[in-house]
């Protein structure tokens, strides 16, 4: 009969919370802080550039959907810093609208300016909470647009 060894691995997370020199909770949350605020001018910088490229998208006739929701994707990991995410959920929204068009095999133009317009009154504004909040609901109904209109067609034969 073998002799049945059992080996204990310690996690290296483990050794780390019991060695000396590490921070506490509220210094940790300090420095976090302010490291996003260092961050916040650049992002808002990004912010801008996007939507100054996804503004000259909708602009041209035909544009590639699929550009711009790499664009509306892409604005979403620079709304990190800050803790409103109103423009971050409008554009989650664009990708959304963007999705379900391309599922209904058509394109809405019109519904990616509004989200587009919606954007840029999201950026660098004052707009209290409840105007964010019916703005977002706005975009919203938009993007439900599209299972309504799936429900009220007609079955293919």
């Amino acid at each position: 009969m073998s002799v049945v060894r059992k080996f204990h691995v310690t996690p290296r997370l483990a050794n780390l919370i019991k060695a000396p020199g590490g921070l506490y909770v509220p210094e940790a949350l300090k420095r976090g802080a302010a490291a996003m605020e260092e961050s916040r001018e650049s992002c808002l910088s990004e912010i801008d550039a996007a939507l100054a490229a996804m503004d000259a998208m909708a602009a041209t006739p035909g544009f590639d959907p699929e550009a711009m929701y790499d664009r509306s994707a892409g604005l979403i990991s620079f709304c990190g810093p800050f803790a409103d995410d109103s423009l971050a959920t409008a554009a989650r929204s664009l990708c959304e609208l963007l999705d379900r068009a391309g599922e209904a095999g058509r394109r809405d133009d019109r519904g990616v300016k509004v989200h587009l317009a919606s954007l840029r009154l999201l950026h660098r504004t004052d707009a209290d909470e409840a105007t964010r909040k019916a703005i977002l609901a706005g975009l919203a109904q938009v993007v439900d647009r599209y299972d309504r209109d799936a429900k009220a067609e007609p079955p293919a034969p």
